[in-house]
């Protein structure tokens, strides 16, 4: 497959605000190659999951139908997916549909539990140009946990898009981890979605450590009762990487919940956007969304973007937001080189800190190992 030509635009806002802040949006102009080319690994299934591809009927009775045993449970649309929307956007999720052929679909039936998680490696190497696509369904009362891993080595170049699509049916939960560990020369798209049923919870955790330019972005609908979502993204750009992100909670669910904390470092001259927005529509009365960001600079030359948002229709609600954005002071520093402790060094540990409260929700020795090791290698 021969390289395409893109423009894009992804990560816009559900309102616009001051054209002078260039952040409405963020325009992707590049040329990739997409040959297909990138490796899938899946292993540790759980009891009571169903994997397969599009196409085969154990996908399409996962993609099309939720029903619990009794039959009480509705069945889904069959174009539930094909309209739900996604983060990074209309022009993104076309994207996936134009150059992706094949969908990873994950059925966890009312049977299933959390005793492990399901566990899938992406490995695009070098010059790859890989894009998938994930359908999750989770049958009402059941219980799943996804790791996603998309590692390579440093020295790699390449591109590699997923689109993770969600939906939780009624008193069932999700866990989605998402470790992004690939090359410093990667391009890569990570587009989420997702539409949470009455007591669903959805709870997603990353970990955005490698590439150079990463668009992320993630939604969220909120639609049924006692809805929640819990959000919590760590990240590192060091060198000159760049990470654009847009996170988006809308709540229609009356007493829908949603939680998102971003917590992260930027050194040398990378740059990072964050947009958050809490979107509480009426009729979602009762309903509660907060958002946090922690952004530790270690560098004068980086550029750090942050805008949360937060819309609302509907009275007898709640929507917060805060952020906390500022360098080592200079204070801290000596007093950690008086007892020892290298610039380089401080840097580390005060890195490790903030990030390690995300990591620290990760529930897999494995993947925290993996995270670890990234950080100390990224730091020297």
């Amino acid at each position: 497959m021969e390289k395409k030509d893109l423009e894009l635009i992804l990560n816009s806002l559900p309102t616009l605000t001051w054209n002078s802040l260039k952040l409405n949006s963020t325009v992707f102009k590049d040329s990739i190659d997409l040959n297909g080319r990138g490796e899938c690994i899946i292993h540790n299934i759980p009891s009571g999951v169903i994997i397969g591809s599009e196409g085969c009927d154990g996908c399409e009775r996962g993609r099309d139908a939720v029903e619990a045993i009794s039959g009480a449970q509705p069945r889904l649309k069959p174009s539930l997916f094909k309209e739900m929307k996604t983060g990074m956007g209309p022009e993104a999720k076309n994207f996936f549909n134009k150059y992706c052929h094949e969908t990873l679909s994950i059925r966890a039936m009312c049977t299933a539990s959390a005793d492990k998680p399901l566990k899938i490696n992406y490995l695009p190497g070098n010059e790859d140009g890989y894009v998938v696509k994930q359908n999750i369904t989770a049958e009402a009362g059941s219980n799943l946990t996804v790791i996603m891993d998309y590692s390579g080595r440093p020295e790699d170049s390449g591109f590699f898009g997923i689109q993770t699509q969600i939906f939780a049916a009624e008193d069932s939960v999700v866990n989605i981890i998402k470790l992004e560990l690939l090359g410093r020369n990667y391009t890569h798209f990570e587009n989420i979605g997702g539409v949470v049923g009455d007591n669903a919870r959805v709870n997603v955790i990353q970990m955005i450590l490698g590439g150079g330019k990463s668009y992320v972005g993630l939604n969220m609908e909120l639609s049924g009762y006692r809805s929640s979502f819990e959000g919590n993204v760590g990240y590192l750009c060091l060198n000159d990487q760049k990470l654009d992100m847009n996170y988006y909670m809308g709540h229609s669910g009356r007493r829908s919940t949603s939680s998102l904390r971003v917590e992260g470092a930027l050194r040398d001259s990378a740059s990072k956007t964050f947009r958050g927005t809490i979107d509480l529509k009426h009729g979602a009365k009762g309903a509660c969304g907060d958002e946090q960001e922690g952004t530790l600079l270690l560098s004068k030359d980086v550029r750090n973007k942050t805008l949360p948002v937060i819309l609302c229709d509907e009275d007898d609600v709640e929507g917060t937001h805060g952020a906390s954005i500022g360098r080592l002071s200079a204070e801290l520093l000596f007093y950690m080189q008086s007892r020892g402790i290298s610039e380089k060094e401080a840097e580390l540990l005060m890195t490790k800190a903030k990030i390690n409260t995300v990591r620290s929700l990760i529930k897999d020795e494995s993947s925290i190992g993996k995270v670890q090791h990234y950080m100390e290698e990224a730091f020297g």
